[in-house]
């Protein structure tokens, strides 16, 4: 098969460009778990070491050439970071929740236990009546006052067992003994167990661990807090519909935030003004919440870095196969790639057999490119038919010569079709030292002043 050929080229170039860009995602994704790793309270120094010293593992690797691994190795320790990161916010929520319905059961217990007290007719010191009709104070404080003031109840007054009950335990030796302020809270807690307000506490937790602000619920919380029992449920659909509202924007601002540190960091390993300036762009809207450009600048991103990547790559292809075809025997020039590029062709001649050459196409706007051998002349001359079969042959051994000197740089070739020897007629061409020299004249003429036939 060496009739004219279709292939794709990937060089070594363009395969570490890519593992730069996996590793600038990778550096995204942890900037992301540290993010909301710190602002939950989730993880520790010893988390973040652990997860930095993976990363420097795995830029090892691409030192070592060790491109394939390197890839799959990113995208395994990103998808870890992204689970690994929703599993601690979801503990975080989990937390925030549980210490608000604990605040919430120890201030109704420590209402309670006001009340008794009073019903009671106990003398309560200033400071534990103050601390239990408190609306402020953690549940631990909460409970440490409540500890206190189950010593000023009488222990027959806390004793609420039947007769038989009090009867069995006087034989067992435990009469006197004083009920514990968990086995009162425990009591209590099954009475003042509400699921509407332990719904709402589950999303505001969850608002708590993507870092959002839930003060704006305050009011409605208390509100509902104060509604009796009975209304409660219904009271909270509607906050707890708000409050899913709440979340379903917040989860949104994370990803968005996500995506976007995703892109700068991509756009750091590109060296042009236009990412340099997007990336400052796309950095102003990170540190301001209230932004609202972020989708605008993923598109912008997305864009830059494709064109910017395709070009990178396009140009390295083509530098591989002129810079392949010049160790080869065939006259490369300087400017040839630009010829290239605006002309979507080429044509390279045979040094050792000047009559002869190879035609290259495409490769500007997509990864496929063309080769075929050609004659060199004028069309109207009669060629050896049996000369210009054996020139496509050796064309067959240099093409494989060729794949062999990109695979040697560390880039492959694959092939999409080949032609075989004699399918079609050798193609002739122009010579191209002409065609440049006709290029070069035609283009002098048209940077001549407009006034140049005055």
């Amino acid at each position: 098969m060496s009739g004219p050929k279709a292939f794709r080229i990937v060089t070594r170039a363009e395969i570490i460009a890519i593992c730069h860009r996996n590793l600038a995602r990778l550096d995204a994704a942890i900037e992301s778990w540290t993010t909301a790793g710190r602002r939950n309270g989730t993880i520790e120094q010893k988390d973040i070491e652990k997860v930095i010293a993976r990363r420097d593992e795995l830029r090892r690797l691409l030192n070592a050439d060790r491109f394939v691994e390197l890839q799959k190795q990113v995208a395994a320790e990103i998808g870890f970071l992204q689970v690994d990161s929703e599993r601690r916010v979801e503990r975080a929520a989990e937390i925030a929740a549980r210490s608000k319905r604990d605040l919430r059961r120890s201030k109704a217990a420590a209402e309670a236990l006001l009340q008794r007290l009073q019903a009671l007719k106990v003398e309560i010191p200033a400071d534990i009546r103050s601390e239990l009709s408190g609306s402020t104070g953690s549940s631990e404080r909460l409970e440490a006052t409540m500890a206190r003031a189950l010593l000023l109840v009488p222990s027959q007054a806390l004793d609420t067992s039947t007769d038989r009950q009090r009867a069995l335990a006087d034989r067992l030796g435990a009469g006197e003994r004083r009920e514990t302020l968990q086995e009162w809270l425990s009591r209590q807690h099954q009475e003042i167990e509400d699921q509407a307000l332990a719904r709402v506490d589950a999303v505001l937790g969850e608002l708590r661990g993507l870092g959002i602000d839930s003060s704006p619920f305050s009011e409605r919380v208390a509100l509902l807090e104060a509604e009796p029992p009975a209304r409660r449920s219904l009271v909270a659909d509607s906050l707890l519909l708000d409050l899913a509202a709440a979340v379903k924007d917040g989860r949104a601002r994370v990803r968005l935030a996500n995506e976007l540190r995703q892109r700068r960091a991509e756009l750091s390993v590109m060296k042009s003004m236009e990412a340099a300036s997007l990336r400052s762009e796309i950095e102003e809207t990170l540190s301001s919440p209230s932004a609202s450009n972020g989708q605008e600048l993923v598109k912008r991103a997305d864009c830059l870095i494709e064109e910017e990547f395709k070009a990178m790559a396009a140009e390295e292809r083509r530098r591989a196969v002129l810079e392949g075809l010049a160790s080869l025997g065939y006259e490369v020039s300087e400017g040839m790639a630009t010829a290239w590029v605006d002309n979507g062709q080429i044509v390279l001649r045979k040094a050792a057999n000047p009559g002869y050459g190879v035609e290259l196409l495409g490769g500007s706007r997509s990864d496929l490119l063309q080769v075929r051998a050609v004659g060199i002349g004028s069309s109207a001359e009669i060629r050896d038919e049996n000369r210009d079969r054996d020139m496509e042959t050796i064309w067959c051994g240099e093409f494989d010569r060729l794949k062999a000197l990109v695979a040697k740089a560390g880039g492959n070739v694959a092939m999409e079709f080949a032609r075989p020897v004699g399918q079609f007629p050798l193609k002739i061409v122009s010579d191209p030292d002409v065609s440049h020299q006709a290029e070069i004249a035609e283009r002098s003429y048209r940077e001549l002043p407009l006034n140049r036939h005055n």
